[in-house]
């Protein structure tokens, strides 16, 4: 699987929450971010192709629910994901949170 990244992404710091369904019950960071996907740094681990739930705490104080696919997967260090079937509400505020991040650095 090609793994280069086509999009630019930005530098976060953003608290999520993920897991195999909406509960969510593991916790990590959203490191970085684009349009088509995210790094989530987390010591728990994720398997490649897995289909995830990803909630992750906005600088506006309110959570953003997102649905993502495992690209990869580095042991004790976290796994980047794809998102998948995003609304045009979650495209937006991807846009935004990018447009923050970016302004940020």
């Amino acid at each position: 699987m090609d793994n280069r990244r086509d999009a630019e992404r930005v530098k976060t710091a953003l608290r999520c929450h993920w897991g195999l369904s909406e509960d969510s019950p593991r916790n990590g960071n959203m490191t970085s971010l684009s349009h088509g996907g995210c790094f989530v740094q987390t010591t728990a681990n994720a398997a490649e192709e897995q289909l995830i739930y990803l909630s992750c705490w906005l600088p506006s104080q309110r959570w953003l629910a997102l649905r993502g696919r495992v690209t990869y997967h580095l042991s004790k260090v976290g796994f980047g994901l794809t998102f998948t079937d995003l609304t045009a509400e979650q495209q937006e505020m991807i846009a935004l949170l990018i447009e923050y991040h970016r302004e940020e650095q």
